[in-house]
């Protein structure tokens, strides 16, 4: 029986670094969230938005299923952790909300090179190493996270993974994993921020 997929939009980090919420950075008129979503739609048979419990009326996320992030955990695990605890049956393509250049192929290259007997399909990315954030976390993993969370790793999601047994990739598109943290003149241009 093929196990449903979900989506998940992790979009509960603080965005310190950033000074504005980067979910609602608009590319191209879009904001990152939606196109995120949008993305996911097309794989997924449900998606969820992560988001803190002080976001749960900021309009953009409201609009959608949401999945407050596990107040004991901090950053990407904490709604990697929500996710477990929602479903841990079912893989999740889980994805951060600052990846602007996402695109399908991108995302098509992760469905088609998963590997259901591993922990999680992830992309090796060449400037910051594997990507847990954007990636397939299959049931195996969620499970070992939702009963032993001990093997989180200092909160890290990158950390945690390399102790798994994971199916890493390379993507055919580097750009597509370019992450917002990383402000450059190149994405300087093409977002609106507002």
């Amino acid at each position: 029986m093929h196990s449903k997929m979900l989506g998940l939009v992790l979009t509960g980090g603080h965005s310190k670094r950033m000074g504005k919420d980067k979910a609602l950075i608009r590319i191209n008129g879009i904001t990152i969230l939606d196109r995120t979503i949008d993305l996911l739609m097309n794989h997924s048979d449900q998606v969820f938005v992560s988001l803190r419990n002080d976001q749960a009326n900021e309009s953009h996320r409201s609009k959608y299923e949401m999945l407050f992030d596990d107040s004991d955990y901090k950053g990407p695990i904490a709604g990697i952790m929500s996710a477990a605890k929602y479903d841990a049956s079912s893989p999740w393509i889980i994805v951060s909300c600052d990846l602007p250049f996402l695109d399908y192929e991108t995302i098509n290259q992760l469905l088609e090179m998963r590997a259901e007997d591993k922990d999680a399909t992830i992309f090796f990315n060449h400037e910051t190493g594997i990507e847990p954030l954007c990636a397939i976390y299959e049931p195996s993993l969620l499970q070992k996270i939702k009963e032993k969370p001990e093997i989180i790793e200092k909160m890290s999601p990158q950390m945690t993974l390399k102790k798994m047994n994971i199916n890493i990739i390379e993507p055919k598109s580097d750009k597509a994993l370019y992450n917002l943290n990383r402000i450059t003149p190149e994405i300087a241009n093409v977002i609106d921020i507002e």
